[in-house]
Order: C-alpha cells, then sequence, then structure tokens
C-alpha cells in the first residue's frame, strides 16, 4: 500500500508545532497522525465531535469505519501493529470506529494497535480516536 507523508508546519505565537498527516492514494484517504492520537482518551461521542471539528488542511475529517482502520494494521509486526509511516499511536489501548455493535445499541467496534485485534467497547469508555478523511 503506498502512502505519501505531508509535513504541514505551522507556528503560533511562541509555538510551534508538527502536524502529519498522512495520505493513502490506495483508499483514497487521508489520516490524521498528531500527538492526539496517542494522547488523548475519548469517549465515542467526544471522538465524533472532535474529528467533526478537526481543521487540518481544506478536509472533511470524521471517525473511520473499521474496515478503513484494518486497512491500516500491519499484522506483522507488534507493539505497534500498524504501518510504519504512522509514528504516533498507542499500543495498548483500543481505537474508536464509526462501526456499530450490533448486540448493543451503545457500543461501537474498535482495533488495538497491539496486534490489530478487533473489540467492542461502550460508547462511554475512553479510547484513543485517529480521525480521517476521504480525498479525491
Amino acid at each position: 500500500m503506498k502512502k505519501t507523508i505531508i509535513l504541514l508546519l505551522t507556528s503560533l505565537t511562541l509555538i510551534s508545532a508538527e502536524t502529519t498527516l498522512i495520505k493513502d492514494d490506495k483508499y483514497k484517504l487521508m489520516w490524521e497522525n498528531t500527538k492526539h492520537v496517542e494522547e488523548t482518551k475519548v469517549n465515542h461521542i467526544q471522538a465524533v465531535k472532535y474529528c467533526e471539528k478537526l481543521t487540518l488542511g481544506d478536509l472533511k475529517w470524521r471517525v473511520p469505519s473499521l474496515s478503513e482502520l484494518l486497512t491500516i494494521v500491519d499484522y506483522k509486526s507488534y507493539k505497534p501493529a500498524i504501518l510504519k509511516e504512522f509514528n504516533h499511536v498507542d499500543k495498548e489501548t483500543l481505537y474508536w470506529s464509526s462501526t456499530p455493535y450490533a448486540r448493543s445499541s451503545d457500543e461501537y467496534w474498535g482495533v488495538s494497535f497491539k496486534d490489530g485485534s478487533t473489540s467492542n467497547a461502550s460508547q462511554t469508555y475512553d479510547r484513543y480516536v485517529r480521525c480521517v478523511a476521504d480525498i479525491k
């Protein structure tokens, strides 16, 4: 899978921040790859709001589906089991998807980049989110 890394340098008053986006040409997706994805746990409702308000580039961000999250898993790796282009990742905790869990109306699927496993979790639990945007 071909990935392109895009670095955007932003300077704010006395603060310099580096934001990394990862472009997936195969699936026509742009992935968030900021420190937020490994430092801030949120419940599912907060994850949806965070992605909707994200302002990186001129893109419409959202919580990825389970199948989209699985496209960045590297099953040949462990801790983390994620493609090498992604340098911000928590190796232990689930990442939210937008895919509902069929057996419960308040649970969603997620992916652990420890080993690429999937699991469901209550929307009230705090987990990580890695936003995604569709590109042309």
